[in-house]
């Protein structure tokens, strides 16, 4: 009976191979037997700006966008086209949510105008993106500010107009345009975008929930994206100082104070939670210090808030005693890591964190690794584009295994597009290629 049940299995098999079942993987980017390949060539849609970069890029949906125009690339069915903006939505900044910038959600992208003579936004539009038009447009009064919070499944363009007495919240339709709900809450309030503007790092992609926070003098609150009702943190009461940034991890939610004027003294305080340790939160006071950042005219002190306060999977409290990389969740609660002073910490695109310093070599945060992620002869400023590709300055490189496989030059930064298997784009010349993976032969 077991020689005929082996018999049966080994046939089984044969006929599971043969009908592909255990057919070989198809080429990706970093199994060691791959390479890459031309997949396309066509024209750049839109031109990237100075630093090679877009305002807005959409790989996924096809979209580009930068100074006065914006386009879509034909793909299969989908429709290209091209469009040319006002000047009063000339895409020029890359800050979403100031004059002339964007704020992208999915295949929606919505319009911040701005216009001589008004420091902030003028005016929102949203684009049409299967026909490029605008499809609908919304003034703004003065001292308006724009931003788009969302959670897992709503996203909510909101605009805000605030005074010392109050500050009047609305929330709109991102697809229609049409006003959902209004309120004004009385009191001085600052309204804070926990998504990008007041994140603790704008590119990290920790957007599954990050709704607009209220913070007054004795409290902190979160705004409801459907209706707009306002839901104050029992227990939670914001620092001393100007709460700067604000992040929300899980159930708990993490608000850091500028440095102050002269002392350069800040504050990172996270409210306590209903899971895990209890209802603990935690507190770290320090002197702000950061060793890659100029010193600020109005503070004195070495501070830019561009600089992520979350890389790859840390948070970074840059404390003049050494910066102190922390767990977001857990901060104090558990054991840091204590970098020594002059020592910061970048993400260079691989998710993991590198130490660097000036006059010292980068090397990995990780205990398991001495040195950085990056290959061998690339520059500080380098990063990786997609699997095993890496670009520094106009260098494009695929590496595997510690050997550089090919090599080309980009006029943009590359893009990598998980949606097409992993392919990666670049710049060349006038000519926008996708790389795809092929086996050596």
């Amino acid at each position: 009976m077991t020689g005929v049940l082996r018999r049966g299995l080994l046939i089984a098999m044969a006929g599971l191979v043969t009908s592909g079942c255990f057919a070989p993987q198809p080429p990706m980017f970093g199994d060691g037997r791959s390479v890459p390949t031309e997949l396309s060539r066509e024209p750049v849609p839109v031109r990237p700006g100075q630093d090679g970069t877009w305002a807005v890029i959409l790989p996924e949906a096809g979209l580009f966008g930068e100074g006065r125009s914006v386009a879509r690339l034909r793909d299969g069915e989908r429709a290209g086209w091209r469009t040319e903006l006002q000047a009063e939505f000339a895409l020029t900044s890359r800050q979403p949510g100031e004059p002339h910038s964007a704020l992208t959600h999915g295949t929606t992208t919505v319009l911040v105008g701005g216009r001589e003579g008004r420091t902030g936004p003028s005016s929102v539009a949203s684009l049409d993106p299967y026909r490029g038009t605008v499809a609908w447009r919304r003034e703004l009064p003065p001292g308006t500010r724009v931003s788009l919070p969302q959670d897992i499944s709503t996203a909510v363009l909101l605009t805000t107009t605030c005074t010392a007495k109050s500050c009047r919240l609305t929330g709109w339709n991102i697809g229609s345009g049409g006003r959902l709900w209004s309120r004004t809450v009385p009191g001085p309030v600052k309204v804070l975008d926990s998504c990008r503007g007041d994140a603790l790092a704008p590119e990290s992609g920790l957007r599954t929930y990050c709704p607009p926070y209220l913070v007054t003098g004795d409290r902190v609150g979160t705004v409801g994206l459907e209706d707009g009702a306002v839901r104050w943190e029992t227990g939670l009461r914001p620092p001393s100082g100007t709460v700067d940034r604000i992040a929300r991890y899980h159930d708990r939610t993490v608000t850091v104070t500028a440095p102050a004027v002269g002392s350069c003294r800040a504050t990172v305080l996270a409210s306590g939670s209903g899971s895990g340790e209890g209802d603990r939160g935690w507190r770290h006071d320090f002197v702000w210090d950061q060793p890659q950042a100029p010193r600020d005219p109005e503070t004195g002190c070495r501070w830019d808030r561009r600089i992520p306060l979350y890389v790859g999977h840390t948070m970074v409290l840059p404390d003049k005693d050494g910066a102190l990389v922390v767990d977001p969740y857990f901060g104090t609660l558990h054991p840091g890591r204590r970098l020594a002073p002059g020592e910061y910490l970048v993400s260079e695109g691989t998710g993991r964190e590198t130490v660097r310093a000036q006059g010292r070599a980068d090397r990995a945060l990780s205990e398991d690794s001495g040195r950085s992620d990056r290959p061998a002869g690339l520059g500080p400023g380098s990063r990786a584009i997609g699997r095993n590709f890496w670009q520094d300055g106009d260098r494009l490189v695929y590496v595997d295994r510690g050997k550089v496989l090919w090599e080309g030059r980009s006029d943009c930064r590359a893009f990598g597009q998980p949606d097409k298997g992993g392919t990666v784009s670049y710049c060349d010349g006038g000519q926008l290629v996708r790389l795809g993976a092929t086996h050596r032969d």
